[in-house]
């Protein structure tokens, strides 16, 4: 809860505000260390895109600078469908029913799922967004953030280098059979 200037001694509210301004300086800004970081995701999943701005794109919801840079919306949307149709395709034979094949899809797309993939690949440490909450260090909705970074990182990889290498990259480290 916000406290009314008048009210806090100049040291602290000096201390406040620095606190702040610098919480929005390293939301807001890229560094070379944070290209670097972004980097070495890409390289851990075996990724290269030719467009740097991609990986960028595939790394920033929309609330990051309140939408004024591309964001993550439309390759998020593009890596759902393609690990939909890629999960399903790999299951159609094994799936005894069409429910259970439903579940198994589900199950592959869960939100949870997609976080501790995110987790473990590092996505988290790199992707760009800006927390619902006013406090500094926030971390409401983080999950669902990562999960769609997650799927848009498929996105970029289907939209830049084809169905192959996202097919690669789904087997590889988000759905290993």
């Amino acid at each position: 809860m916000l406290q009314r200037a008048s009210v806090l001694k100049p040291a602290r509210l000096a201390s406040n505000i620095s606190r702040c301004i610098n919480y929005e300086v390293r939301a807001y800004t890229t560094s070379t260390e944070d290209a670097a970081k972004v980097s070495a995701v890409y390289k851990r999943l075996g990724v290269e895109l030719s467009d740097p701005s991609l990986m960028t794109q595939a790394i920033t919801h929309k609330s990051f600078a309140h939408g004024s840079v591309p964001t993550n919306e439309k390759l998020g949307y593009l890596g759902r469908t393609f690990l939909e149709l890629h999960i399903t395709e790999q299951k159609w034979d094994k799936a005894n029913s069409n429910k259970t094949l439903r579940a198994t899809v589900s199950y592959a797309l869960s939100s949870d799922r997609l976080t501790k993939v995110g987790r473990s690949l590092g996505v988290d440490e790199v992707m760009r967004w800006k927390s619902p909450s006013s406090t500094p260090g926030s971390k409401t909705g983080e999950d669902t953030v990562l999960a769609h970074t997650v799927e848009a990182i498929v996105g970029a990889v289907y939209h830049d280098k084809g169905s192959k290498a996202a097919r690669e990259l789904v087997n590889k480290h988000i759905y290993t059979y």
